[in-house]
């Protein structure tokens, strides 16, 4: 008899252990609307052909979301000491003014905070200062969600993007804009090539060209947690939010190399209010899996 109930035990132990893993990986607050269908922007160019999206783009995405393999890399962004060991703190002086100190771990997770400009910006005109990281990794092809909760301004561009490195054989980089949203419910989604280049100089005549799509929502993105993804393949992309996806480009191995992972926010577009300090973008957590 007590054989028999260490064995039931085991089992159910087992069992709970099998659903709970294949729960739904999501850290969404709840599934964004699209308020009318994404539209093309952007035209197509030789590196990246826009495709229908398919129900067969939709299973590929849940079969990631589903829970049922862990990812290669996961964080919630709670640990600064995880954050430093991971993650470059960004700094950059153009247009933007994005510095270190607005970088935070906390337990709401990563906030990229806005604050008063600090006297060393270069641009005396910005008023406000963003943040941005860089993942000190690299990863190739594969599935890379994040959970977002965006900053309630106008203005902002809070952005989940990645940058692969050079290619030799073509002289170029490319950008991959998982989204860049702006308040209240609009979304850029799309793919950028760039000249190689070393410490900024243009290693080859590759002109600057992108293709991408604009999303627009029914609700306020900035209201609650969304997450936003793409699934990265040897011949295409698939771009989704809240396991819906959204967009598909067909790249036939023309962004093959590896690429890191960066979020980030600045003060750029139209509409700025006068005081955006403490409107920040928050980004809850991240997953990355290995390509199946």
């Amino acid at each position: 008899m007590a054989f028999r109930l260490c064995a039931f035990i085991v089992l159910l132990g087992l069992a709970l252990s099998v659903i709970l893993f294949s729960g739904d990986v999501s850290a969404a607050d709840g599934a964004a609307k699209l308020a009318q269908p994404v539209n093309w922007g952007s035209p197509d160019q030789p590196y990246g052909k826009r495709r229908p999206v398919t129900a067969a783009d939709r299973a590929a995405i849940q079969s990631y979301r589903s829970g049922r393999k862990p990812p290669i890399f996961s964080t919630n962004f709670t640990d600064p000491a995880e954050l430093q060991a991971d993650w470059r703190l960004m700094s950059d002086d153009g247009d933007m003014c994005r510095r270190p100190g607005n970088v935070e771990a906390s337990s709401g997770g990563l906030k990229l905070k806005t604050l008063a400009a600090p006297s060393d910006c270069r641009n005396k005109s910005n008023k406000w200062s963003t943040g941005s990281v860089q993942s000190k990794a690299d990863y190739h092809y594969g599935f890379f969600e994040a959970t977002i909760q965006i900053a309630d301004i106008k203005g902002m561009n809070n952005a989940f993007w990645m940058n692969t490195g050079n290619q030799p054989a073509t002289g170029d980089y490319f950008e991959i804009d998982v989204s860049e949203v702006q308040y209240p419910n609009y979304d850029h989604i799309g793919l950028q090539q760039y000249p190689a280049k070393v410490k900024n100089v243009a290693l080859s005549n590759v002109k600057h060209t992108g293709m991408g799509w604009g999303a627009k929502f029914v609700d306020d993105l900035s209201s609650g947690f969304h997450d936003y993804g793409v699934l990265w393949t040897p011949t295409g992309m698939i771009f989704e939010i809240d396991g819906e996806p959204v967009a598909a480009v067909v790249t036939n191995n023309s962004v093959n190399a590896p690429a890191d992972v960066m979020f980030s926010s600045a003060l750029i577009y139209a509409g700025i209010p006068d005081h955006p300090e403490d409107h920040d973008m928050v980004v809850r957590s991240l997953r990355i899996f290995a390509l199946q």
